[in-house]
């Protein structure tokens, strides 16, 4: 990291693979210090080895940073909170998330999974790190048109109760349609989280937004799906890709996405959702203010009785 006191520092979760690993490939092409948030070594390992091969002095820092387990959070967010050992932290980039068809799952914490992974891990790694982002800092939050059955393409559309009814595994319906609701529903959780922190933020010099990559045919998301469907998909892609509106590929997606981190004229948007490029209205469920508050005085409760559990 010679030089660093130039560099800006990315904290970017789900790092590893698709959407995320090509938005780390671009963001150390220009310059910056990009932290690699993985689950497992081999693949944080891996990714630094893959961007490196089209940008030898990238700077690269693998970080474990696992969604799914809140303490794994917290371990990650105090290591980048100290101070010296890297460039100042400029952006995040809470872009990790899963869909899950078969059946219902239990984060580390026994909170539903896709919940857990998709909202509440990012709500305490953003938490976490507001007080050590820069001046001018950024904040994008991987949202999804599924949030809004308008935009969704048939995709279900959420059905939201309360936090603490989502979290409940026990509560989980295990057929693919209920696991693809809860999927949507932790999306449209997003969008919450997104407007609420940009009111808290209101005056300081830190902006948050939400992105729609649309859909990437391309990406490992629907690694739960059947072998056929996945292999269907994957062939597919670029004919999807290029004719679906609303369909994107994920290296098209990176780029918009890198460039909301990075580029100047996202100076000063915050509090946005945006679509691929452009800014554009969420579903008009997602303004609920109320419901938004609610949801961030609940999250801020299940984390912290997850964490003194553990």
């Amino acid at each position: 990291m010679k030089g660093f006191i130039l560099m800006r520092t990315v904290v970017i979760t789900g790092a590893t693979t698709g959407l995320g690993l090509r938005v780390a490939g671009r963001l150390a092409a220009q310059g910056w210090h990009v932290v690699l948030g993985y689950r497992a070594e081999s693949r944080g390992e891996a990714a630094a080895r893959q961007i490196r091969r089209r940008t030898p002095a990238a700077s690269l820092e693998p970080l474990r940073i696992d969604l799914a387990d809140l303490r794994s959070v917290a371990d990650a967010a105090g290591e980048l909170r100290r101070s010296g050992q890297r460039p100042p932290l400029h952006a995040i980039v809470g872009n990790a998330g899963v869909q899950i068809i078969d059946g219902v799952r239990r984060s580390a914490d026994g909170y539903e999974l896709t919940f857990a992974t998709n909202h509440l891990g990012h709500h305490l790694l953003v938490a976490g790190l507001l007080d050590d982002l820069a001046a001018g800092a950024r904040i994008a939050i991987v949202s999804s048109g599924t949030h809004w059955r308008e935009k969704s393409m048939g995709f279900p559309e959420p059905r939201w109760t309360s936090a603490r009814e989502l979290v409940d595994p026990s509560d989980a319906d295990a057929t693919p349609t209920a696991g693809r609701v809860r999927y949507s529903t932790s999306k449209l959780a997003n969008i919450y989280f997104v407007y609420e922190l940009a009111r808290r933020l209101d005056g300081r010099p830190i902006s948050v937004n939400a992105y729609d990559p649309g859909l990437m045919p391309d990406t490992s998301l629907s690694r739960d799906y059947p072998t056929l469907v996945r292999t269907g998909f994957r062939m597919a892609a670029p004919l999807i890709s290029a004719l679906l509106p609303g369909a994107r590929s994920s290296r098209a997606s990176a780029r918009h996405l890198a460039d909301l981190v990075s580029d100047a004229r996202f100076d000063g948007t915050t509090g946005a959702y945006l679509e691929g490029p452009k800014i554009a209205p969420s579903s008009p469920e997602s303004y609920d203010v109320a419901r938004a508050q609610q949801l961030w005085a609940d999250s801020e409760q299940l984390i912290d009785q997850a964490l003194a559990r553990r």
